[in-house]
């Protein structure tokens, strides 16, 4: 098959465990809020009911424990997700680290290359894209998501050329920011 070097498009990335958590962190900013908020409001039912029987004394004592209570709820999440993001990328081998991946305007969806493996994913099989400011994620369901940074394109100008890709193969499946 003959290709046009305009419209393919070769990211080259190296894992490491800042920019897994950091995309981690920005995937699930909205279920960590909705804990801080889920663990925050047996705090305030109980400042209230420490209000309504004028125990202002106990509350007083109390409040550094209540005020606490959601964002240790909430930091420990955010700890359980930097670990995991730490020993997926220490247990991977080295030869594992590196990712490759090759979109093309011709062909019926992208290739995948990850450590000595090969996988060919179809569009068809992309459930929808979005575009961050420093990466794209094409979910195949719901729990399965590929990311591609940014910053493993060989040059800034490709970016446009995959929005343009991703927008003739997925359609309104592709959530892409407007730059």
């Amino acid at each position: 098959m003959q290709t046009n070097a305009a419209t393919t498009i070769h990211v080259d990335y190296e894992i490491n465990r800042r920019d897994l958590f950091r995309v981690n962190l920005d995937l699930d900013k909205w279920r960590l809020l909705i804990g801080l908020i889920v663990s925050a409001l047996p705090v305030i039912a109980g400042a209230y009911f420490f209000m309504l029987i004028d125990e202002k004394e106990i509350l007083l004592q109390l409040s550094p424990l209540l005020a606490g209570l959601p964002f240790v709820a909430m930091g420990g999440q955010v700890l359980r997700l930097h670990a995991a993001c730490r020993k997926f990328v220490s247990a991977l081998p080295e030869s594992q680290r590196r990712i490759q991946y090759l979109f093309q305007l011709e062909t019926d969806g992208f290739d995948l290359t990850h450590g000595e493996s090969f996988s060919h994913v179809a569009w068809n099989d992309v459930s929808k894209a979005i575009e961050k400011p420093a990466y794209f994620v094409l979910y195949r369901n719901r729990f399965q998501a590929t990311i591609v940074p940014k910053e493993g394109f060989h040059s800034r100008a490709e970016v446009p050329t995959l929005r343009s890709v991703l927008r003739a193969k997925l359609g309104q499946k592709a959530e892409l920011l407007s730059e």
